[in-house]
């Protein structure tokens, strides 16, 4: 299915960014926002994380993790801790934002083994596989970890989304399939016909239960229907590693975060229109996005040295509301309209007989 392209389609969202003190390339990989708001970023080859104040774009720096890309991907425990995801640590992170303190539990592969993590219904944690040919599963009640073997290894997948059957998608990357985990009997099964070669990069769950997988070096945004299976596509995007996760908005809109795209990408699958707003000047600027408590867009530094901010206009958006919702109605009275639909609900008995005469409707028509 070809995109359609809508150039003025998104002028209510707006791209700024806030300068902090981030030292050094590949700073971070992800973040994840606290109960208390702020934001926590983990750490690729930084020594350490930051922690940022969206309130006061307050910025500064905690030892955690030792660099090496140890870690990728984080998740928010209801507790209120965050466990770090291992990539390439022999360790589990768990960082708590009560005493700022990161402690670890020992027991993982590392070597590229998981990116990316999904907070199961039952509590515990799935660490996606990349280059691991399992799946982790972490008990943060027990400390206890566990697999599930019979992944494909050689950088699967990179992100997992939590489908409303408790079921987990496992997003495509060098994969030729999706994977779909089942954590009520831990089996694992495919879907086959993905493009693999780096092709998508995270994925988004949409309000109607499909899957929106964002584009990385694929030149189409994947559609994944669970309650079918059906795979779908829709084409003009840029390709060459340009988009790397996404952040679903209040208003159904997808997010993709710009990696070597300067240009921020803006999906909506109602219309599956796709557009583009001006971003940051540089490629891998940045690397994740996290929806903030307020409806703004953070985007996580990666070479960059500011945080984005991506903000809706409150006003612009009512106004899209206000036209979608007219669309709607436009739509409903178009299919209901006939004519003697009308005599019968609008007009009075000498209206009736007056467009009778005129052989626009049946005189006889009562309500």
């Amino acid at each position: 299915m070809a995109a359609i392209v809508a150039s003025a389609a998104d002028e209510d969202i707006a791209y700024s960014s806030v300068k902090v003190d981030i030292q050094g390339i590949a700073s971070h990989n992800s973040g994840v926002q606290l109960r208390n708001g702020r934001v926590v970023f983990v750490s690729s080859y930084a020594m350490a994380s930051g922690i940022f104040n969206p309130e006061t774009n307050a910025y500064h720096r905690i030892v955690m993790p030792p660099g090496n890309y140890s870690y990728r991907g984080a998740v928010l425990l209801p507790d209120g801790r965050v466990v770090f995801v291992p990539f390439n640590a022999t360790t589990i992170g768990i960082f708590d934002p009560e005493t700022n303190a990161f402690s670890t539990i020992a027991g993982e592969p590392g070597s590229g083994t998981y990116s990316g993590g999904v907070l199961l219904s039952d509590g515990r944690v799935l660490f996606v596989p990349f280059g691991a040919t399992t799946i982790g599963i972490f008990n943060p009640a027990t400390n206890a970890y566990s697999t599930v073997a019979g992944m494909p290894g050689d950088g699967a997948y990179v992100g997992g989304v939590l489908l409303r059957d408790g079921r987990v998608v496992l997003v495509p990357r060098n994969a030729t399939t999706i994977g779909i985990f089942n954590p009520a009997t831990n089996e694992y099964s495919t879907i086959p016909g993905m493009p693999g070669d780096g092709a998508y990069y995270g994925g988004v769950l949409l309000p109607d239960g499909r899957v929106v997988f964002v584009p990385f070096s694929a030149t189409t945004i994947g559609i994944f229907d669970p309650t079918t299976n059906a795979y779908s596509t829709i084409a003009g995007m840029p390709g060459g590693n340009a988009y790397a996760r996404g952040v679903l908005l209040s208003d159904g809109r997808v997010v993709f975060v710009p990696w070597r795209a300067t240009a921020i990408g803006i999906f909506n699958p109602t219309t599956n229109a796709y557009s583009t707003i001006a971003g940051p000047r540089t490629s891998y600027a940045y690397c994740s996005g996290v929806l903030l408590n307020d409806g703004r867009v953070l985007l996580v530094p990666h070479d960059g040295k500011t945080i984005g901010i991506l903000t809706v206009s409150d006003e612009r958006a009512r106004r899209r509301a206000h036209a979608r919702t007219e669309a709607v109605k436009a739509e409903l009275v178009a299919e209901a309209w006939h004519p003697s639909r009308m005599s019968r609900w609008c007009l009075d008995e000498d209206e009736r007989r007056e467009m009778a005469e005129m052989g626009l409707c049946d005189a006889t028509a009562t309500a």
